[in-house]
């Protein structure tokens, strides 16, 4: 059954003052009283201004609690320490028995609430965590570590000169491994291994810049696969040995460059799968 406080009040503090005038009578001092009717008179006018029934059912517990109290120290005397119930405290009033039932029940479910979040809040992950769970689940660069600043020149030089990202990078590999300052014993530069005279006719001012270096090397590689109709393996080839010797005695090609295409074809392969 539903206990409406409000409109139990009138009832509460009619029983609540018999028994306060009940001990009035055992307690000469009157002391204790005089706190009992003041919690009360508080839990009275807190209630009448709206409180939630919550918390107006805790005042009154409050309240009928210091009355306990007291009608507990007016019938042990000096033996306060005694721990069977005075036959008093049985004798309360069974109407107030919901009201203490009401609150106990409320402050049950508030600590169940907390408990529940506190589990809640132990057992979600970190923001930070989560998001570095599923960073580590991202596809890495084909490039390797440390080579993803290379994509978007790459990107930007296949857009360009219509050369397959996947050729790009298998030359690139080939020639300097993704060394930006890479230089042969011929004096090839760069990441595409531009020699100097290539450089100046292509319009590259320094070698060593990555994105002049990509570009005019993807540039080159368009111009020889023009040159061959679209030929891939004599485009490659002529980009190791040079066009003229490729055009010129193409059966002599050198094992250094069979091996060089051969290499180029597989990492075109793997970086177009």
């Amino acid at each position: 059954m539903t206990i409406d406080i409000n409109s139990n009040l009138s009832l509460l503090r009619s029983v609540l003052s018999q028994e306060s005038r009940k001990t009035d009578r055992q307690d000469a001092a009157g002391q204790s009283d005089g706190v009992f009717a003041e919690q009360l008179d508080r839990a009275m006018e807190t209630s009448a201004s709206g409180q939630t029934e919550q918390s107006a059912a805790q005042n009154l517990a409050e309240a009928f609690k210091l009355q306990m109290l007291h009608n507990t120290l007016n019938l042990a005397g000096d033996n306060s320490s005694e721990t069977s119930p005075s036959p008093e405290l049985a004798q309360q009033p069974s109407m107030l028995q919901p009201l203490i039932k009401a609150y106990a029940d409320a402050m049950a479910q508030s600590a169940q609430s907390a408990q529940t979040q506190t589990t809640r809040n132990t057992e979600e992950p970190p923001a930070d965590q989560s998001y570095s769970q599923s960073s580590l689940s991202q596809p890495s660069s084909p490039l390797g570590n440390g080579k993803e600043w290379l994509e978007p020149i790459i990107a930007k030089a296949s857009d360009r000169y219509g050369v397959d990202t996947g050729l790009i990078k298998a030359v690139i590999k080939a020639e300097s491994n993704f060394n930006p300052t890479a230089v042969s014993s011929a004096g090839a530069r760069g990441l595409m291994q531009l020699m100097p005279g290539t450089a100046r006719s292509l319009g590259v001012d320094d070698s060593f810049d990555p994105e002049q270096n990509v570009m005019a090397g993807t540039r080159f590689l368009r111009d020889l696969l023009n040159h061959y109709n679209g030929n891939m393996d004599s485009a490659v080839a002529a980009y190791n040995w040079g066009p003229g010797n490729v055009d010129r005695r193409p059966e002599r090609m050198p094992r250094e460059t069979q091996d060089y295409l051969a290499r180029v074809k597989q990492l075109y392969a793997s970086y177009s799968a």
